[in-house]
């Protein structure tokens, strides 16, 4: 058996952000520290976060991150209270990287961009001597036979055996596998022992059946309600905005319910989207609305008197799914057909053909079981030294900056 001539208190294996955090971290508390990263460079991922704009956290009280996280939310509290929004926010202060904060309570870098903060995590693994090498692929985590614990890592190129007493795994989970998210964890995790929930996409667009969204791709939609229905019943809701694509739909809000749609498209149940144009306005409301606007301009066309209530780019089919000629004189419209504008104001459908697949997902939802994990250190319950952090967790929280405060909090809880 070959070994490394050097030997390390931990190893940490995955440069993302949960990584280098991990990896900092150890070090600053005294640990001989060793990164391996498969990619030329670090942060591939973060790098692109939040569109490249990097949302780091959220204002949110602890509570309601817990409650972002959803099922599994309470498995994250000790990681929460631990290290917060405010310790991470501190972090960064403290190393020139400055923050805003912008609607919804979401933290993002002052400079508008990711590249401070993969900065700011490098120069923290340099100021505390992590040694890192890149272009490092791990075949499987080594166990003493002995004691059952963790032993070190087995390099995948040579065979070497790198001894440590403890490793940290913070290999991400499947999405966006150009950065390097590529599941490798997931094998070596199950390979002692461990169960992995199936991945599966989470915060994921959804394409349709409908092709109308690629006429108005580009097109978003500002605060609006989509709420999600399978078979017929309520599975989900959010408020906010979306966005129409070449597939389909995505946006904030689609993201946000996906996650239900996804379980529910597993159990190939029908799964319609109703859009709520005019959340503001309740149907009496709206109803009358649009008697003041017909009267108003009675001898104009339906799709004309339109632009004062939709975008422009939406109109046409608007108009085109409701049935009704868009250049029938508004004085000409029934009762009738008046409730039924108004219905499809309050009730503008789509019926989801499938997500998008989970390389396209922001994060995964899945991987190892939580019920194996220790949530007061990450440390796994089934192999001594072999520790948890970042995406490779079975748990996904919604957009906002929630599940990167997860990541760098559940480092924290980790590399102690």
């Amino acid at each position: 058996m070959i070994r490394s001539g050097t030997s390390y208190d931990v190893i940490v294996i995955g440069g993302g952000a949960s990584g280098m955090f991990a990896a900092g971290r150890a070090a600053e508390g005294g640990a001989r520290v060793l990164l391996l990263e498969r990619n030329d460079r670090l942060g591939r991922k973060l790098a692109i976060t939040g569109k490249g704009r990097c949302n780091l956290t959220n204002t949110d009280e602890t509570a309601a991150f817990i409650e972002s996280f959803g099922r599994n939310g309470k498995f994250l509290y000790r990681a929460f209270t631990e290290f917060s929004n405010a310790d991470l926010v501190a972090f960064f202060d403290a190393r020139g990287v400055a923050t805003t904060e912008e609607r919804g309570g979401r933290i993002f870098p002052s400079s508008g961009g990711s590249s401070g903060v993969v900065k700011a995590l490098a120069a923290y693994m340099k100021e505390h001597a992590v040694s890192v090498r890149l272009y490092a692929r791990v075949r499987e985590i080594a166990i003493d036979r002995a004691s059952g614990a963790v032993a070190g890592v087995r390099m995948a190129n040579d065979g070497s055996l790198i001894p440590a007493p403890k490793v940290i795994l913070a290999t991400g989970g499947l999405s966006y596998p150009a950065t390097g998210s590529t599941g490798d964890g997931y094998a070596m995790a199950a390979a002692l022992g461990h169960t992995i929930v199936p991945p599966r996409p989470a915060l994921v667009p959804l394409e349709t059946i409908e092709r109308f969204p690629k006429e108005l791709q580009g097109l978003s939609l500002e605060n609006v309600r989509a709420t999600a229905f399978a078979g017929g019943k309520k599975i989900a809701s959010e408020f906010g905005d979306m966005l129409f694509t070449h597939f389909g739909v995505s946006g904030p809000i689609v993201l946000r319910i996906s996650g239900a749609v996804v379980e529910q498209h597993e159990r190939q149940a029908r799964i319609e989207l109703s859009i709520d144009l005019k959340p503001a306005l309740d149907e009496a409301k709206l109803e009358a609305r649009l008697v003041r606007e017909f009267s108003a301009s009675g001898a104009k066309a339906l799709r004309t008197v339109m632009k004062g209530l939709l975008p422009r780019a939406l109109i046409p089919v608007f108009v085109e799914t409701s049935g009704i000629p868009g250049d029938r004189k508004c004085s000409q419209i029934t009762s009738v057909e008046r409730k039924k504008l108004a219905d499809h104001f309050k009730d503008f459908r789509l019926t989801v053909k499938r997500p998008r697949p989970i390389a396209e997902a922001v994060i995964t939802r899945g991987g190892v079981d939580l019920r194996e994990i220790d949530p007061r250190t990450m440390e796994s319950k089934k192999v001594k030294g072999l520790f948890f952090c970042g995406e490779i967790i079975d748990v996904d929280g919604t957009t906002g900056g929630y599940n990167l405060q997860a990541a760098f909090s559940t480092a924290h809880l980790a590399a102690r």
